[in-house]
């Protein structure tokens, strides 16, 4: 029997929690609740705890506080921090205090079961049944895994010189003087495969490279792949794509899924690694929607755009920023920006479209952070973009601004959000093109279906199945901008297998037809 204790100061995760340790561990837990890391310590002193969910922001003494106290009181307790944060320093303090592992909601149900069933393990070794390796092989596996994400993130997210990444690669022990990024999206993953897939793809990866794997970032995991670059740019090229391709067809047979992937240029400086990881994202867009495998060296502009393609790629952009997409506000500035350059005669019109662009994106931004759009900032972009006269000045300047404006919207949208309600987002944004119920969404959540309801409602305000017809319907008029899909294939990719009810559906909410839509757009 194992006590367990759910610390957290918003009850619908410790009643989840709960429900999803006595539906798997039936018979074998006692659960315990408690609203602080002050009534935490409390029950510590009157209860024998095994295993501790511990949440790090709590009012009065949080998570982080709570967990020293705790392992003076009961040392061989088990404590695991689940956090909405997902930052390399907290987890390192939370394993210094002595946390076993280190969570980030929402958590996949796979993981909280397996990680349970590993503290269980753990409990008993305590208990004198089970070597105590368990815990230090599981100890150093997570901090790994935490210091790659770290550097993923540092790559792609931040401004990291080229001195602070290298540590990080001789934390690993990576010596090779030259990298390359490819990105990998699996098409038609349901969310209850997706760590399972992830870690089948990390084994697969190590095992025929020294590679720095990366968590999910908007649906994507993006892979650093150290690389002996020579003298002979076609070797190297050559060299890269066998490796690749090898490695995409043992994914395609270990995975059983269809997957997207793209490969960047190669490069030598650590100062690159975004570009390295943007060209790895432009050979994954030009990837098909069903799967396949492509090179950023592959990818070029065959023909002059013309102004409705520059059109939509801006739609694109300012959707994505608004998403709080940052990765893929990062590649889509690229793209809208290439697309401009090339379409415009006057250099004046390419400075006038990118300032309305970024002041567009700025006010977007402004709406979640108020004084953050202030009159000081557009004068100093406008003279600053007036300077701009080559496609690598104009990228310099505005790749940075535009990417803060969706880190912002993201902060934004992150916290505004309860947790199970993003969950539920999550879960049908994944699901957009099969049946969604109340019931099966609340069941995979694991609250009652009413309760959902009622709880969508209260943090939208939006009933859910008018959130979901919503989504659905935005979804399909992308699709008939973005693509030559037929009215019936867009129908059932949103989720409506009867094309006359989503016709019906469509006319409704924009007073036109699909094609209608569609033709109006072109």
């Amino acid at each position: 029997m194992y006590t367990i204790l759910l610390t957290d100061d918003e009850p619908i995760v410790t009643d989840s929690l709960s429900f999803i340790i006595e539906r798997n561990f039936p018979g074998q837990t006692t659960v315990l609740k408690a609203l602080s890391g002050s009534e935490a310590i409390n029950f510590s002193r009157t209860h024998k705890i095994d295993i501790y969910f511990m949440d790090i922001n709590m009012p009065g003494l949080n998570g982080l506080e709570a967990i020293s106290e705790i392992k003076k009181i009961n040392p061989s307790s088990v404590i695991i921090i689940l956090s909405a944060f997902d930052r390399f320093q907290y987890a390192q303090e939370a394993l210094a205090l002595g946390a076993y592992r280190y969570l980030t909601k929402p958590v996949n149900q796979n993981v909280l079961t397996q990680t349970i069933r590993n503290a269980m393990s753990m409990i008993d070794s305590f208990r004198g049944k089970l070597s105590s390796d368990i815990e230090i092989k599981e100890k150093l596996s997570f901090v790994s895994s935490i210091v790659e994400s770290d550097f993923i993130f540092s790559s792609v997210f931040s401004k990291e010189d080229g001195k602070s990444l290298k540590s990080y690669l001789e934390y690993f022990k990576i010596t090779e003087d030259s990298y390359f990024f490819f990105c990998i999206e699996f098409v038609a993953l349901s969310s209850d495969k997706r760590y399972e897939t992830y870690m089948k793809v990390r084994d697969l990866i190590a095992s025929h490279s020294n590679a720095i794997i990366g968590p999910f970032m908007s649906g994507r995991i993006a892979v650093y792949v150290p690389f002996v670059k020579t003298a002979d740019e076609i070797s190297d090229s050559m060299k890269q794509r066998e490796f690749i391709r090898h490695l995409y067809s043992a994914m395609s047979l270990k995975i059983q899924c269809k997957i997207r992937c793209g490969a960047g240029f190669i490069y030598s400086d650590l100062e690159k690694t975004l570009p390295a990881y943007n060209s790895a994202l432009s050979a994954l867009n030009v990837v098909p929607p069903d799967g396949g495998l492509d090179f950023a060296e592959n990818v070029a502009i065959k023909q002059k755009p013309d102004g409705a393609s520059v059109s939509r790629q801006e739609q694109r952009l300012i959707s994505r920023v608004m998403a709080g997409d940052v990765p893929g506000t990062r590649n889509q500035t690229t793209i809208w920006l290439k697309e401009l350059i090339d379409f415009e005669d006057s250099l004046d019109s390419v400075k006038s479209n990118v300032f309305r662009v970024l002041l567009n994106a700025r006010m977007c931004a402004s709406e979640a952070h108020k004084g953050y759009a202030t009159k000081a900032i557009f004068n100093t972009s406008f003279a600053l973009i007036n300077n701009c006269s080559t496609y690598e000045e104009f990228s310099n300047y505005i790749l940075p601004q535009i990417t803060e404006c969706a880190s912002l919207l993201c902060e934004s949208n992150n916290a505004k959000q309860n947790p199970v309600i993003l969950r539920v987002k999550e879960y049908i944004e994944e699901h957009i093109a099969t049946e969604i119920s109340l019931e099966t969404v609340a069941d995979f959540v694991s609250v009652n279906p009413v309760y959902l309801s009622k709880l969508f409602k209260d943090e939208t305000g939006e009933n859910f199945i008018d959130f979901v017809t919503g989504l659905r319907l935005e979804k399909a008029c992308a699709l008939l901008v973005s693509s030559e899909l037929s009215i019936k294939e867009i129908s059932h990719k949103t989720g409506y297998s009867d094309q006359n009810y989503f016709s019906k559906l469509f006319r409704r909410k924009f007073n036109l037809t699909p094609t209608e839509y569609r033709n109006s757009r072109m």
